[in-house]
């Protein structure tokens, strides 16, 4: 959810999302698991066999088929779509479809890309069209053996075929992408799975210099050890301070990752490992990190998690009878994660698990950090923002994100607080003085937005003209100015048309683009084309209004 629905009207895309860097290529860069291959094939090899190194796999005819589908279609009551995914020949395609009785009433059709997440606890899918890539509405979840919708999607929050997947989001699952410049969800190459660097860092130094160890994990204090692994498996809110993180730098340098208070001790996300783990006596006491349980590449026979446990735990407790054996099932017990239906996982707050009464939800459980003791006022304001914008659309969560950011926030952030607010006119000169500090593409987005909303229409123009130039790739600055140089005269109806008409061929699912190309169609009265434009935004967004009026209108 890009604005909590404060500003679908106008189409808003900002974010609060990884951006590629505009400065030059850091001295250290990515080679590639090929690389590293040819001199340590073993290691590779044994990496290979992991589930890491499964976690974004193409859709390809030798894709192992775990899923079962003869399962009867997902249906979401909320929205009254039916999901299906069938293989047709060497591909994969999700169905979705509404029906009145027995008739199909919508259909529509999408080629499933590539598998996100190993196949151990969930495989979702994503769509990779005109280089978009976007997460599919519909998972198999391994537990339960079943189809359901995907994480995030139930409860009335089904995004659809619309959730964009950014780079941020393929830092824990990816490796090798290729992002679009001044793009949100656009590459050049989607990449694979996890490769070596992911958790040893860039490798060129080390390839040119073999002896250079400066980048290597047996160098790193075992808090830089934790914080390689924190990086993906500490779930939270992640509000970056500065770009260019890699394994071996210190991540709260970076990153300041946030939490919501947990009534409950026992609760845990899917990705709270390094959460729990930090929490227990056996980090903070004996130096337990995760690898110490957990080898990502083992080329022998990996010693017992009892073992390991007795290593330190050689009396156990007093009582003589105290078992020395599945120590996790007692000290480390699975349960259902907080955040990812039907599936469950082993808490990693190692510790004597005591009996409690369920707990009350917190009313107004507030962000505690994980990564500092007493981080900035800002980042906290910053963590509130992103939690109202992406999770938490309560009230008072934007309340408490503009109450520290009037005072302390960055300018950026004051400004898109103060938009979310509805106060367009207090957000405007925040946006104003966040350009003097950067012209990033979600800055110049943001500043188009308040110029358009506060009138200033021939100074949203010349934003949305600069970031057409500069964003070339990214088609809403594109479709924005088109209706700003129309509205201002400074295109013809014919001129308009053929420009939206280039933007729906580039995004043909984009309902918008296809309603306004049949708006100027109409105009020009090419009332079949404006027809076909209606027909072609209603087969992707059944639901879109104004196009349902508009076609109605020409029946």
């Amino acid at each position: 959810m890009r604005w909590g629905g404060l500003l679908l009207s106008l189409s808003f895309a900002l974010y609060l999302s990884c951006q590629p860097s505009e400065k030059g290529p850091p001295p250290l860069h990515y080679v590639g698991d090929e690389v590293c291959q040819k001199c340590h094939p073993n290691i590779v090899r044994a990496y290979a066999v992991t589930w890491k190194a499964h976690s974004l796999l193409p859709v390809t005819p030798s894709l192992k088929r775990i899923e079962n589908f003869s399962q009867p279609a997902v249906y979401d009551p909320h929205s009254g779509f039916y999901y299906r995914a069938v293989w047709e020949g060497d591909s994969l395609f999700l169905y979705e479809y509404r029906l009145s009785g027995r008739d199909t009433t919508y259909l529509r059709r999408e080629r499933l890309d590539f598998v996100i997440g190993s196949g151990h606890q969930t495989r979702s899918y994503l769509i990779w069209r005109n280089g978009f890539l976007y997460e599919a509405p519909l998972t198999w979840y391994v537990l339960p053996q079943k189809w359901d919708l995907s994480p995030g999607y139930a409860d009335g929050k089904n995004s659809r075929f619309s959730r964009e997947i950014q780079p941020s989001c393929l830092a824990c699952h990816a490796s090798g992408w290729e992002a679009v410049p001044w793009t949100y969800n656009r590459y050049h190459k989607v990449g694979g799975a996890i490769g070596c660097e992911a958790c040893h860092g860039p490798g060129s130094r080390h390839v040119e210099n073999p002896h250079d160890t400066a980048y290597h994990w047996s160098r790193w204090s075992p808090l830089r050890q934790m914080d390689v692994c924190s990086r993906c498996h500490l779930e939270g809110i992640a509000v970056e301070k500065r770009t260019g993180w890699k394994p071996g730098d210190t991540l709260s340098a970076f990153w300041a990752i946030f939490l919501p208070e947990r009534a409950e001790l026992g609760r845990f996300g899917i990705a709270s490992h390094a959460e729990r783990l930090l929490r227990s006596a056996c980090y903070q006491k004996g130096g337990v990190t995760c690898s110490t349980c957990h080898n990502p590449h083992p080329r022998e026979a990996v010693p017992s998690y009892d073992s390991r446990c007795m290593s330190c735990h050689t009396k156990g407790c007093s009582d003589l009878s105290h078992p020395t054996r599945d120590c996790a099932a007692c000290h480390m017990p699975k349960g259902e994660s907080s955040d990812i239906p039907h599936t469950r996982f082993t808490d990693h707050y190692i510790r004597v698990v005591k009996s409690q009464s369920p707990s009350a939800p917190l009313h107004r459980p507030l962000l505690v950090c994980a990564t500092e003791m007493a981080p900035d006022s800002a980042l906290v304001g910053e963590a509130y923002l992103k939690w109202y914008n992406e999770e938490n659309t309560a009230p008072w969560v934007l309340e408490e994100a503009l109450r520290i950011l009037s005072r302390h926030g960055r300018p950026f952030s004051r400004a898109k607080a103060y938009l979310l607010s509805q106060k367009p006119k207090e957000a405007l000169p925040w946006a104003e003085r966040a350009l003097s500090q950067d012209t990033t593409l979600q800055t110049l987005e943001l500043y188009g937005y308040l110029l358009e909303m506060s009138g200033l229409l021939e100074k949203a123009l010349s934003v949305w003209e600069t970031l057409k130039h500069r964003a070339p790739a990214y088609p809403e600055a594109r479709f924005r100015w088109v209706l700003l140089a129309y509205q201002l005269g400074k295109l013809t109806p014919a001129q308009a048309y053929e420009a939206l008409r280039g933007l729906t061929q580039e995004q043909p699912w984009n309902a918008q683009f296809q309603y306004n190309a049949a708006v100027f169609a109409g105009m020009l009265g090419r009332l079949p084309v404006a027809k076909s434009h209606l027909q072609a935004a209603l087969s992707y967004e059944p639901d879109y209004k104004p196009a349902q009026e508009a076609l109605r209108r020409l029946q």
